[in-house]
């Protein structure tokens, strides 16, 4: 083993790549993407249109892995103690055998096992799967005497750590009483748990117990590596397609899109995209093995004292569990937001170019429609002089021509935050504009509206009196095109 001036040697070599490398990664997972107007909002972080859990038979794939992680995780962090077994016996098990020997065999191929005591079922799976050491259980000092743990243990078998205390595993506990005698069975017990000491037959000092623990360590974390690469896999990916195919096949297919949706909302948006996530949960994972394989190896120190440390094996597997619970839950509830193809965005840049492009032309005709009533008429031509000549005393818009070509030269002249802010100011600038100009439109309509119906109360009222003179016709002549041209505007 190496020496302490040696580990801090090549922590200072191995560690600042180390961080600068994870400070990158995790920079570039959530990195904001600037928002285009044209694009839909993103969804909320726990909407259904970004999680979409059973809406493919892939996302109900990882939807089902990640709800089994979860339970096995918290099932893991709950101590033995608490559950029930189930207990299968052996008759039912003999029964169950004969009557498959019977339907898929001859019947002299079966002989019966009378002379043979069989085993019962026995399954743990509804109790806890967290087993702290002896001396955490019974709150003992781990340099109590070996008789005084085991009469502690006669006393209260309840707190056993093992779960249901059955003839094998009553023979693996005294096995494990003897053990911890001494010093280094009890140093070996608290950092490796006790599979070591009662499993490994060859082992002869802590080295041996140590390489002998490392590959159910190397298994522990390889699981949990796999688990979070299905949960990272890519909507596109082999497996993303496989998983469909063979949902496929027992006719669990994807749901079409529906018709009346807009063009972005294809069939894409029901995958979730959860695979920015995969570097830096196997890095984690990957660090955390590292941690743990350095404490087993080298820096787990047991002292003479009732301090928590020194339980270094249930200590390792609670952070485990809960390392791999916090990933699990990120990873799952924090989907990348849907990016939309270059298809996508060409269809709604030119989407809104259209919309733009229909606002511009009714705005035109608008435009022409009131110019052609202004100009027919000699009351609201002089109405519109007035307004322009008292125009720059009224409080309207400041966005002018000039003004909107300063900002213009602003902005191809800068960059970064200022051009933006000087495209905000111009945009915030013509929609005041647009606003007015619309106001003093539908306020020029409005006087159209009026003088053409006390035009016809004038009309009327002559005609009701005595014949309409040559003048009365002529000017009636003169101002119905005027009124023609307001209805055009309504």
């Amino acid at each position: 083993m190496a020496d302490l001036p040696t580990y801090l040697v090549l922590g200072f070599i191995i560690v600042p790549p180390i961080l600068r490398q994870a400070k990158r990664l995790a920079s570039s997972v959530r990195t904001p993407r600037p928002i285009d107007p044209s694009q839909p909002p993103p969804p909320k972080l726990l909407s259904r249109q970004r999680l979409t859990p059973f809406s493919t038979p892939f996302t109900a794939a990882v939807s089902i892995a990640s709800i089994l992680l979860v339970l096995i995780s918290l099932r893991n962090l709950v101590p033995v103690q608490y559950g029930f077994d189930i207990f299968i016996p052996s008759s039912v098990i003999d029964k169950l055998r004969k009557s498959i020997y019977t339907l898929y065999t001859a019947p002299s191929v079966f002989q019966p096992e009378d002379g043979i005591d069989n085993v019962p079922l026995h399954i743990e799976a509804f109790r806890g799967g967290s087993k702290p050491d002896l001396f955490l259980a019974y709150k003992a000092p781990i340099t109590i005497p070996t008789t005084t743990l085991r009469d502690l243990i006669n006393a209260t078998p309840s707190l056993l750590p093992i779960g249901y205390l059955t003839p094998v595993k009553q023979a693996e506990l005294q096995a494990l009483i003897a053990r911890l005698s001494s010093y280094e069975g009890r140093r070996t017990y608290l950092l490796l748990g006790p599979a070591p000491l009662l499993d490994c037959t060859f082992c002869k000092n802590a080295s041996d117990h140590f390489w002998y623990a490392l590959p159910f360590l190397f298994g522990a974390y390889a699981w949990r590596i796999l688990a979070l690469g299905l949960l990272t896999t890519h909507p596109h990916d082999s497996v993303a397609v496989a998983i469909r195919q063979l949902g496929a096949l027992f006719g669990f297919s994807s749901p079409p899109p529906p018709q009346t949706q807009a063009p972005q909302a294809n069939a894409k948006e029901h995958e979730a995209d959860r695979s920015g996530w995969r570097t830096p949960s196997v890095t984690v994972l990957l660090g955390l093995l590292v941690v743990e394989m350095l404490i087993m190896f080298e820096f787990g120190q047991v002292t003479a004292g009732s301090s928590r440390l020194n339980h270094w094996h249930t200590n390792l597997h609670i952070i485990r569990q809960l390392v791999f619970l916090a990933l699990v839950l990120t990873v799952y509830l924090q989907p990348a937001p849907k990016v939309v193809g270059s298809f996508e965005q060409s269809m709604l840049h030119l989407a809104a170019a259209q919309q733009s492009l229909q606002n511009l032309i009714h705005v035109s005709e608008l435009d022409d429609i009131t110019r052609t009533v202004v100009l027919q008429d000699d009351q609201l031509l002089q109405m519109s002089r007035q307004w322009r000549s008292s125009s720059d005393s009224r409080a309207g818009p400041n966005m002018g021509p000039k003004k909107a070509s300063s900002i213009i030269q602003a902005v191809a002249q800068q960059e970064g935050q200022t051009a933006t802010a000087g495209i905000a100011q111009a945009r915030e600038g013509i929609q005041r504009a647009t606003r007015f100009w619309w106001q003093n439109a539908e306020a020029v309509n409005q006087q159209a509206d009026d003088r053409e119906r006390h035009f016809d109360q004038a009309t009327t009222a002559r005609s009701g009196k005595s014949p309409a003179p040559s003048t009365a016709i002529e000017s009636a002549s003169a101002r119905s095109p005027s009124s023609n041209t307001a209805n055009k505007v309504e």
